[in-house]
């Protein structure tokens, strides 16, 4: 998708200057987008998203969809249609990360689910669509869902016994996986995919 994405920054018709750097800034890019685009899939149910009918919903906001059409209307301006869809993603980006820290968000859910549905439907006219993961399935880290639960788990046990030491070395291993622990004020912790 990376390579994708690098071919609709630019302008159809200037020259493409394929660089290690540019892939590099594509491929963030697309982890941007992949992220706002799988912010329905992660925290809809947290938000009261009736999650077995996300894949029929329809309202999307008007005003993005024609920023978008517009750019696309201006010789095909995929820039700056990518514009619209990288401030979608950045906001839900945000929305995701106050939701996973303090458990609600700032933005009302319906709204949320307005600008979730217009960047997944926008997104896939530029063909970067994103699957999401099942519960069980084994994340890019190879780490399972149960699997982090026991290490935070080991974790917990080793700290409780004051051995700081392993405690941290598990909090590594799991960041080095791509998993963000939280520890909350009433002793629990809480973990998302980075």
């Amino acid at each position: 998708m990376a390579v994708r994405l690098f071919v609709l920054i630019a302008q159809y018709r200037s020259q493409i200057d394929f660089t290690e750097e540019a892939i590099a800034g594509a491929q963030n890019g697309w982890h941007t987008l992949k992220e706002g685009l799988l912010f329905g899939s992660q925290h809809g149910s947290k938000l009261g998203w009736d999650v077995e009918k996300i894949d029929k919903l329809t309202g999307q906001d008007s005003t993005l969809v024609q920023q978008f059409q517009a750019a696309m209307d201006d010789d095909f301006n995929t820039p700056g249609a990518l514009t619209v869809l990288f401030e979608l993603a950045k906001e839900l980006g945000k929305e995701g990360n106050v939701l996973v820290h303090q458990g609600k968000t700032e933005t009302p859910a319906e709204l949320l689910q307005q600008k979730w549905v217009t960047l997944v439907h926008l997104a896939a006219v530029l063909g970067l669509e994103v699957q999401p993961e099942s519960e069980t399935e084994i994340s890019v880290g190879g780490l399972t869902d149960g699997e982090i639960e026991v290490m935070i788990q080991q974790r917990k046990d080793a700290r409780k016994a004051k051995n700081f030491a392993e405690g941290d070395r598990i909090r590594n291993e799991l960041k080095d996986n791509g998993i963000t622990l939280i520890d909350q004020k009433d002793g629990t912790t809480i973990w998302h995919r980075s």
